[in-house]
């Protein structure tokens, strides 16, 4: 007689845990009265034979080492027992996270649904399982229509056809392992249904090639041409002022002929006025906190649930699951029509909810880390870290990319949280993608986050120079102008805080090495993305809201200003937050992931209000497109044409030099003044003046004057 996990035996549980920690190795934790009682193991209802190799006592009982006289086959379904009492199924926890797995089980063959003439194949990987359908659903009520077999290849991978008949329809996994029989959607569907619920047998790609004009990536010649704008889809659109007839829609970012109620440009014109060569959108992927249906609660987005799949409650039809690969592709179309590039927020550092997620489900304790103590990691703060280092995960990641990049044609991908991330996998990233365009921008959140992978394999700042051609949030930029992130109260550069001067010189720079002058963060300047203000944390104004309370508005909008010159002035690749550009709030919310609209929306009259505002970082940005100095893209070049001078407290002096002699500025000087006194400078040679106060001129504002006025809070550039 033989025990199966479904017979019925006595309830009472002798076995607390039960873990394969290698191929040969069981792991079990006994209750203390069955210590000395021999278990039974049987592979697939068949007694096996097996050695004790180690005694351990716990506070509840034994931990007994048992190894098997041969290694198992993850085929097949091994359970442990006590005569007359429950049965529990050994699961393969440990086992999967080994390198024999790795080097038994790695799989690069196809993954999802492939397309052929005479039908589809579904392909998935799961060496744990022990059986896995497709089952096919109606789109209507959901009912199960028809299911498929699918059959086990060499490395883990499952495979299933489905008649060409059932194309376009609603599909599902059936997968049962050691640990549960579970229903998931394919984790590499390309197209999802209403809220995510199913996979859709549809070739995404063929869709998105024939029914979507495919128009050239404009073009970039080095990456510190590049100017980053980061805007959330709903955002753009969602304010009362708001003349969009798409709200809240892909389209919404991309509609041509808006006005604002005092006749400025608005949506897509005003982004191509503006000046900015990249739009960054937060989170398109299907993400879990929206309800597709009603569009609400509000959220940016960065709780993943389908990475390969867009987000429906920015389509038109959220039900109709080709209305959101259409429109984004279509999207991404017309940037490109607009001269502007797209970057993806690659959210993969982490799931929404791991319990419920597909990967969970097909390769149980695979795709997370774990602390030594078993504990699932969570350096992210949302509960779970996603594992880079294996390969699978680490596939996953290169295979996502690679197909935003040639289905949608994406110009560039920022790293979530991508501290989180192993360096091999940040460098694999690069290489797939140099492959299909090497102008296509890679950076990320390089922060040193606490998970469990060594120091020198995090793709971290620190490790930066091991990633070669991957930018970095430079956080110390962002300190350095308006105060500590982690101290409301703390005030920058930019409000009169002399102590920031010293970082916000090494960032001037690029944050690179100039010998005797700046200790160097990044190899090159390409490698700094100079930011004060992003989606997280507060915008710079109400920051200096509560930093220098007592200070008037035109005194903050003349910090503002003051750090949004440095940004786009300063060595590196500019990053600038939506509506930072003319002073946004959120009205003091520092995160404000789920807050409503009227927190969170792009202020159309506050652009009308602030008119001086943008038009001075438009011409900022001209003035960087039309001048080689505000862009080197190697150290050598920053150590060859960049020299501090001397300067009192408070203020930063600094010349650069053309890079190419048929640049019309051959020198250039920048004062760079944070505190409250206006200067005044003896001018040394004939110098025009373009920047000055709150004006940024593309022809002279004063030509070789005696002496170089610097206001208050604020930034001078002179050239000759």
């Amino acid at each position: 007689m033989h025990h199966t996990p479904d017979q019925k035996t006595a309830s009472h549980v002798t076995i607390e845990s039960a873990s394969f920690v290698s191929f040969e190795t069981i792991q079990l934790e006994i209750v203390r009265e069955y210590e000395s009682v021999p278990v039974k193991i049987e592979q697939n209802g068949r007694p096996i034979d097996y050695l004790v190799e180690q005694q351990d006592v716990t506070e509840s009982g034994m931990m007994l080492t048992l190894r098997l006289n041969e290694p198992i086959s993850l085929e097949m379904l091994y359970t442990v027992y006590h005569p007359g009492h429950k049965t529990t199924v050994i699961v393969p926890r440990e086992v999967v996270r080994s390198e024999e797995f790795e080097r038994r089980f790695s799989y690069d063959g196809p993954l999802g649904v492939s397309f052929a003439p005479h039908g589809m194949e579904v392909t998935v990987w799961s060496p744990v399982a022990l059986s896995m359908w497709i089952t096919i659903h109606d789109d209507t009520n959901y009912r199960e229509l028809e299911r498929f077999r699918m059959n086990r290849g060499a490395h883990g991978e499952w495979s299933g056809e489905v008649p060409k008949a059932f194309e376009g329809m609603l599909y599902r996994l059936e997968v049962k392992t050691p640990v549960d029989t579970r229903h998931v959607v394919d984790p590499y569907a390309r197209a999802v249904s209403l809220n995510g619920e199913y996979g859709v047998l549809t070739d995404v790609a063929r869709f998105v090639a024939e029914q979507v004009e495919s128009i050239p990536r404009p073009p970039l010649w080095k990456s510190t041409d590049a100017v980053i704008y980061e805007l959330h889809i709903r955002d753009f659109t969602s304010h009362p002022s708001s003349m969009s007839q798409m709200k809240g829609q892909y389209g919404g970012v991309a509609e041509k002929g808006v006005r604002t109620k005092a006749g400025h440009s608005a949506g897509l014109d005003y982004i191509k006025e503006l000046g900015v060569t990249h739009v960054q959108l937060l989170p398109v992927h299907d993400f879990g906190s929206v309800d597709e249906a009603t569009r609400m609660p509000y959220n940016w987005g960065y709780d993943p649930i389908h990475w390969f799949s867009l987000e429906g409650s920015y389509a038109s039809r959220p039900d109709v699951p080709l209305s959101r690969v259409s429109e984004y592709a279509t999207l991404v179309s017309n940037l490109h029509q607009a001269g502007l590039r797209v970057v993806t927020d690659v959210v993969m550092n982490h799931i929404y909810i791991r319990e419920q997620s597909p990967l969970e489900a097909l390769v149980p304790y695979y795709y997370f880390r774990y602390e030594l103590d078993g504990t699932v990691a969570n350096g992210t703060g949302v509960g779970n870290d996603t594992a880079s280092e294996r390969y699978m995960m680490r596939r996953m990641i290169v295979d996502f990319v690679e197909f935003f990049a040639t289905t949608y044609q994406v110009d560039g991908f920022r790293f979530d949280l991508m501290g989180i991330h192993d360096v091999e996998t940040m460098n694999q990233v690069r290489a797939v993608l140099d492959k299909i365009d090497p102008s296509i921008l890679v950076y990320g959140e390089g922060w040193d986050l606490a998970t469990p992978l060594g120091q020198s394999l995090k793709a971290t700042s620190q490790n930066a120079a091991r990633m070669p051609r991957i930018g970095h949030f430079n956080d110390m930029i962002r300190d350095a102008l308006k105060g500590s992130t982690f101290n409301d109260r703390e005030r920058g550069f930019i409000s009169g805080n002399e102590w920031r001067e010293w970082e916000l010189r090494e960032c001037l720079t690029g944050a690179v090495h100039i010998p005797n002058v700046t200790v160097g963060r990044f190899p090159n300047p390409t490698y700094s993305i100079n930011y004060a203000e992003a989606h997280d944390n507060h915008t710079i104004y109400d920051k200096l809201t509560l930093s220098c309370e007592g200070v008037d508005e035109a005194t903050r909008l003349k910090m503002q200003r003051l750090a949004n010159a440095v940004v786009i002035t300063s060595q590196g690749i500019p990053f600038i937050h939506a509506g930072q550009e003319f002073g946004r709030t959120k009205h003091g919310v520092e995160n404000s992931y789920n807050s409503p609209d009227h927190i969170n929306h792009f202020d159309w009259d506050l652009r009308d209000t602030r008119v001086r505002e943008i038009e001075y970082v438009k011409t900022l940005l001209k003035l960087r497109r039309l001048h080689t100095c505000f862009r080197y893209d190697s150290r050598q070049e920053v150590i060859d044409h960049f020299t501090f001078l001397p300067s009192p407290p408070g203020v930063i002096i600094y010349e650069l030099t053309a890079s190419h002699s048929y640049d019309a500025w051959q020198r250039v000087r920048v004062y760079v003044n944070g505190t409250f006194e206006p200067l005044s400078f003896e001018s040394d040679v004939k110098w025009n003046v373009y920047v000055q106060g709150e004006t940024a001129s593309l022809v002279p504002l004063a030509r070789n004057p005696e002496h170089i006025q610097v206001e208050s809070l604020s930034m001078t550039i002179l050239a000759c």
